[in-house]
C-alpha cells in the first residue's frame, strides 16, 4: 500500500463540524482590522506556546480541518507545489479518525479504536488493517517505530508538542502580531538543527495554532510546507460512528508488513 511508503513531513509532521467559538466566520476572513493591538512589550514566546499546548492537551474531543500545500523538487531541478486537506477527529485517549485528501483525487480515510487502525484508500478501494497499542499517543508512536509511517500533526494530537515547540529548538523568535484569517496571531519563528519552522497561534480567545510553515533546511532543494487550520471544534459531539470502519462494497482487504525506520528521519 502507498501509505507505507510516504515520506514523513506531515509528523507535525489534524467532516460536518460546526466551527468552535475562536474560528473567525468565513465572512470575515478579508475583513481589515482598523489597527495593531499595542503592547507593552511582546509577549515570551514559551509562554504563547506552553498556552497552546496546554489547551490542546487539555481538550479532550476536538476536531479541525488543515489546508496544507508542500513543494518537493524534482529531479529536473524545478520545484514543484503540491496541496491536501486533512480533516481530523480525536477523542482521547484511544479514538482517532482523520482523511487525507490531495490535489490529484486520491483520498485516505483512517479509523483507529479498540487498538485497531483502518486505512481505506481511494478510489481503489484496498484497504488494511493493523492491532496497535489501544491509546492515541502509543499508537503514533508504534505506527512511526514499526510501519515507518507518521500520523498527521501527530505532536499535537498526541501530547508530544513540548519535545518540538518548547525543549526542542535551539533558537526562537517572536516575530509580531500577525492578521490571519479574521483574527490577530502571535507569529514565532523557531530553529532546530534540523529545521526552520514557524508558529502562528491565535492570541485572542482560544490559543489554537492558526498556521504552521516548516522547511528542511539540509535536505536537497530545501523542502517545506505550509499548514493552515481552520474550523476548530472543541465540542463536536461524536458518535460511534466517526470512529468505526464499515467494509465498503467490492473493497479489497490487503496485508501490510513492517518497515523499518528511515534513521534519516529519526524519531
Amino acid at each position: 500500500m502507498k501509505w507505507l511508503a510516504r515520506a514523513a513531513v506531515f509528523g507535525l509532521g489534524l467532516a460536518g463540524c460546526q466551527p468552535a467559538g475562536n474560528s473567525a466566520p468565513e465572512e470575515a476572513a478579508d475583513a481589515i482590522p482598523s489597527r495593531l493591538p499595542d503592547e507593552a512589550s511582546p509577549p515570551s514566546v514559551d509562554e504563547v506556546l506552553e498556552s497552546m499546548i496546554a489547551f490542546m492537551n487539555g481538550s479532550m474531543e476536538l476536531s479541525f480541518r488543515a489546508q496544507v500545500s508542500y513543494q518537493v523538487l524534482q529531479e529536473t531541478g524545478q520545484v514543484i507545489h503540491f496541496d491536501l486537506i486533512h480533516a481530523i477527529s480525536l477523542a482521547r485517549p484511544d479514538r482517532l479518525f482523520w482523511e487525507t485528501i490531495r490535489d490529484d483525487a486520491t483520498a485516505d480515510s483512517v479509523w483507529f479504536s479498540d487498538g485497531v487502525l483502518t486505512m481505506l484508500e481511494r478510489p481503489d478501494d484496498v484497504y488494511a488493517q493493523v492491532e496497535l497499542p489501544a491509546t492515541v499517543p502509543e499508537m503514533v508512536d508504534e505506527m512511526l517505530a514499526v510501519y515507518n509511517t507518521r500520523v498527521p500533526f501527530a505532536d499535537l494530537l498526541a501530547g508530544h508538542a513540548s519535545e518540538i515547540f518548547i525543549t526542542g529548538p535551539t533558537e526562537k523568535w517572536y516575530i509580531g502580531k500577525a492578521w490571519i484569517d479574521g483574527g490577530w496571531t502571535h507569529h514565532m519563528a523557531l530553529r532546530n538543527e534540523a529545521l526552520d519552522f514557524e508558529v502562528w497561534v491565535r492570541s485572542e480567545g482560544d490559543p489554537v495554532p492558526v498556521r504552521f510553515a516548516i522547511t528542511w533546511v539540509h535536505d536537497e532543494g530545501a523542502p517545506s510546507y505550509v499548514a493552515r487550520f481552520r474550523d476548530w471544534n472543541f465540542s463536536p459531539a461524536f458518535d460511534d460512528a466517526t470512529f468505526r470502519f464499515t467494509t465498503p462494497a467490492d473493497a479489497e482487504r490487503v496485508e501490510v508488513l513492517p518497515v523499518p525506520l528511515d534513521p534519516e528521519y529519526g524519531s
